[in-house]
């Protein structure tokens, strides 16, 4: 594609870099979707990923659906850079309930866009089925949806680019994902599924301050086992405690939970042992690996 110009015919990648180059000025470019070829197949071993992203109707898995699913394949080296990808697919699917007023402040789509369409449960559940992982923006929001959907690809392992890495460690000031894309120097137009999967693949290429990429910092914390803590028949004025500790409440079993390291779960086993239940249990504790991590 041509270049615009503009003013003097100057073009514009041109005006962009003068002013990348001056401290008081910062040139952000559209994200275009990844596309990366490997004709000579010479990272035909390393792993394969999937980046997804979803839109729903609804804040709850249980009551609401996919309206939007987006996915692309890609491959990485061995220094986890990104060396091929494959098409981006993405299916609508109509809604059976109205787009709640809740979703629509989230997503571009409405009601109207939806009519007739529906998600390819075969060539999504083989895309899930063929990789080696799953990447997504916010797994524990997004992993319990798609796997309701699409059951028969429950279970794989899933990274999730949000929890999974410290972006305020590594000098970031948001966690939201065009807020992380802000300074690596892109911008895009969010609010849908198949954006969200371009700006995704680019965020796990970009290197870190130490030269690490995103997706290698993400798979040396995801293939870590942790372990999670569950506290059920806690106090009613304990929520306030607990949310500053990080558990969440998961009203479908009725407890709250937070994954640790696993050399931190004594210490929070004889907390919540004395402080919830005044030493007369423990709490529940189960290891987790990155197949049930988020589910």
């Amino acid at each position: 594609m041509t270049a615009p110009r503009i003013g003097l015919s100057v073009p514009a990648e041109q005006i962009a870099a003068v002013l990348d180059s001056h401290v008081d000025f910062r040139v952000q470019r559209r994200l275009e979707p990844m596309q990366r070829r490997d004709p000579k197949g010479r990272h035909a071993d390393g792993d394969v990923g999937l980046a997804l992203a979803i839109e729903t109707s609804g804040r709850d898995h249980r009551r609401h659906q996919i309206i939007e699913l987006s996915l692309q394949r890609f491959r990485i080296d061995d220094g986890h850079r990104i060396v091929e990808t494959g098409d981006r697919r993405t299916w609508l699917e109509e809604a059976a309930i109205p787009i709640q007023q809740s979703a629509s402040g989230r997503t571009d789509l409405v009601d109207g866009d939806l009519i007739g369409r529906a998600i390819s449960d075969a060539e999504a559940t083989g895309i899930l089925l063929d990789v080696d992982f799953v990447v997504t923006h916010d797994a524990r929001a997004t992993r319990p949806f798609v796997e309701a959907r699409l059951p028969m690809a429950a279970g794989r392992p899933w990274v999730c680019s949000l929890s999974d890495l410290d972006w305020r460690r590594e000098g970031f000031d948001g966690t939201r994902l065009a807020e992380l894309i802000a300074p690596m120097g892109w911008f895009y137009e969010a609010h849908r599924a198949e954006a969200d999967v371009s700006a995704l693949l680019h965020m796990l290429d970009h290197r870190l301050g130490d030269g690490a990429t995103v997706i290698g910092r993400l798979l040396d914390h995801a293939t870590h086992p942790n372990w999670m803590v569950e506290v059920s028949e806690a106090r009613p004025s304990a929520r306030d405690v607990l949310e500053a500790r990080g558990y969440r409440w998961d009203e479908y079993r009725g407890l709250w939970s937070v994954v640790l390291p696993e050399d931190a779960v004594a210490c929070e086993i004889a907390w919540a042992k004395l402080m919830l239940y005044g030493g007369r249990r423990e709490p529940g504790a189960r290891r987790i690996t990155w197949r049930e991590r988020y589910a």
